[in-house]
């Protein structure tokens, strides 16, 4: 028995150092610096989270160094995730622009209906502040949405309670390459731009009291897998 216990935590230690880290490439220090690791859900997981900063030499399963120049988010499962949260919070009245700019490359493999790789989510930690646990943005990968197979859409939270409805925007079919994806606030005003052309630019003053903040990664809507590559990830928060 003791003999069995030790093959199975060798076997779950290869598995959380069996990838090099993300944080070992000066590109994505800065992002990992300010940033926590979520996985498999958003609550603290010991073998797959990672608290704020704390990346050097860090690699599991779900999050990984690809071909020494890719950081790689991969999760099977409904409503699982591998995501950053990225520590700043902000509000969408904010005089000083926010934005966040990644070069990222999909994967939906069998993912069955939808995966999130990007959001503008409340902060629904914060005590004695007016808040709710929703997203304003989610840009999602979408397996067949209005007759259309394989795009990319913005679904935007168009109300400030938890019964507002959604707007669903289509940002163009899914590149097989890697594609650009900016998604600025400023003043009210959230725009995104994929591929430096402007596919959004919408007023989300009514979300003025929530404070929130950015994530990106991935995560999964229905049950499947999905890995997504980033080869670039810039926030300004």
């Amino acid at each position: 028995m003791a003999e069995f216990k030790k093959v199975i935590f060798f076997f779950f230690v290869t598995l959380l150092l069996a990838h090099d880290s993300p944080y070992s490439l000066d590109k994505f220090k800065p992002v990992l610096g300010i940033s926590k690791l979520q996985a498999p859900q958003s609550s603290y997981n010991p073998l797959y989270s990672r608290k704020y900063g704390d990346f050097a030499d860090y690699s599991n399963r779900y999050f990984y160094l690809q071909d020494d120049k890719y950081m790689v988010f991969y999760m099977c499962g409904n409503h699982n995730r591998s995501e950053l949260r990225f520590k700043n919070t902000w509000k969408v009245d904010t005089e000083s622009e926010k934005t966040l700019k990644a070069e990222v490359k999909l994967f939906p493999l069998n993912e069955k209906k939808e995966f999130t790789f990007l959001q503008i989510h409340t902060d629904g930690t914060l005590k004695k502040v007016i808040t709710i646990n929703k997203p304003l943005l989610r840009i999602v990968w979408y397996k067949k949405l209005r007759g259309k197979k394989n795009h990319i859409w913005a679904v935007i939270r168009l109300g400030d309670d938890i019964f507002s409805r959604y707007q669903k925007i289509d940002l163009g079919v899914m590149p097989k390459s890697f594609f650009d994806v900016k998604i600025s606030v400023y003043k009210n005003v959230m725009k995104i731009f994929v591929n430096g052309v402007e596919k959004v630019n919408i007023n989300v003053g009514y979300w003025a009291k929530y404070y929130n903040y950015f994530k990106a990664g991935v995560y999964l809507q229905d049950d499947g897998c999905a890995k997504v590559l980033f080869k670039n990830l810039t926030v300004k928060d």
